[in-house]
């Protein structure tokens, strides 16, 4: 493996007991994003770094890391792809016209040439900047609101970090402002980081997920074979970040589906989801539906496969422990759209010296 990439929280540490009412008025201002590192060596968990006696500072309280907390609550989850594909096309409707899979055979080869073009797109990427059109929305319960429509220019940034490099993405505004937290305000929930949704089929992070192949399906005028995975709580390095507006982040473990072209293996569609509900959260489901296209820039040899269209969904429920009703519900969802990419450069203007 030359390169790989982790999409992973920082190493945070909460300190006191969950509160589910807590974190259910914050999840309203979260983002959901990835944070991404490529490193040139094969990838090892990091254990955790030692907690300090609470006794010691006289705090009685739980202490607990993010990712405990996310890996506890997945250990328990049921990964769709476990589910006969009858049911799992009920889930999943993007399925509907799927031919089922009559073994495991092609599955080893799929994910080689599959995670080889992942591989070798995250090494081939470079600084980019691209239009992108967002549509906004945000439920209570009684049917969608008039959607918030922004445009942006949405920047996919290759940084130096320790070994390797990491992929940073942000907005920015026609005069070159950084936008943060678009429509938050207005009791929206802008989303982002999504160009490193296909490292979950990498080469070096395979192992942290379990695959099935579930068959074939035509996309667009494709001919793709379908794979289903789920992230293994126990090895995952890989966890998507919910960013709150206390600060935190709370990392989350996804399944998904993605569809492969079979004349090349470049990933063409992905689904992901979460890998369980999240009550501590109350963060019942977020969905994201990824297409991608074949671009070609100058000065860089070989094609990209970017992002075209994305659709977020997010549900957020709280139910009462004794009765059962609903005492939180809010739903949100977005449509971004990303054409014209073109290479990013900073131009530096030189002033004439003193």
């Amino acid at each position: 493996m030359i390169f790989g990439v982790i999409i992973a929280a920082p190493r945070l540490r909460v300190f006191g007991r969950v509160d589910k009412k807590g974190f259910a008025l914050a999840a309203m201002f979260f983002a959901a994003a990835f944070s991404a590192v490529a490193q040139q060596d094969d990838v090892s968990t990091t254990p955790q770094r030692a907690n300090q006696d609470l006794s010691q500072q006289g705090n009685s309280d739980l202490l607990i890391t993010p990712e405990q907390v996310a890996r506890s609550y997945a250990a328990h989850a049921h990964p769709f792809i476990n589910d006969p594909l009858t049911q799992l096309v009920k889930r999943i409707p993007e399925l509907k016209k799927i031919q089922p899979a009559a073994d495991q055979d092609a599955l080893p080869a799929i994910l080689k040439k599959a995670g080889d073009n992942v591989d070798s797109h995250l090494s081939n990427i470079v600084d980019l900047i691209a239009r992108e059109e967002i549509t906004l929305q945000r439920s209570s319960g009684k049917g969608f609101s008039t959607p918030l429509r922004v445009e942006d220019n949405y920047l996919i940034l290759k940084k130096p970090y320790e070994a390797g490099y990491e992929l940073v993405e942000y907005r920015m505004d026609a005069a070159g402002h950084r936008l943060d937290n678009i429509g938050l305000n207005l009791g929206f929930l802008a989303t982002h980081g999504f160009a490193m949704l296909p490292n979950f089929l990498a080469s070096a992070f395979q192992r942290e997920s379990v695959f099935r192949y579930l068959g074939d399906q035509k996309v667009g005028s494709a001919d793709a074979y379908v794979v289903g995975f789920a992230q293994r709580p126990e090895l995952a390095t890989q966890l998507v970040n919910l960013h709150g507006r206390n600060g935190l982040n709370y990392p989350m473990l996804i399944q998904g589906v993605a569809w492969i072209d079979k004349r090349n293996f470049q990933i063409v569609r992905m689904r992901t989801d979460l890998l369980g509900p999240r009550p501590d959260l109350a963060l019942d489901r977020q969905t994201t539906e990824v297409t991608f296209s074949e671009v070609h820039l100058a000065d860089v040899p070989a094609a990209l496969w970017l992002l075209k269209d994305v659709k977020v969904y997010m549900d957020l429920q709280e139910r009462d422990s004794v009765n059962g009703r609903r005492t939180y519900d809010r739903g949100f969802r977005n449509e971004h759209h990303y054409s014209n990419y073109r290479l990013y450069r900073v131009s530096v203007k030189m002033l004439p010296g003193r």
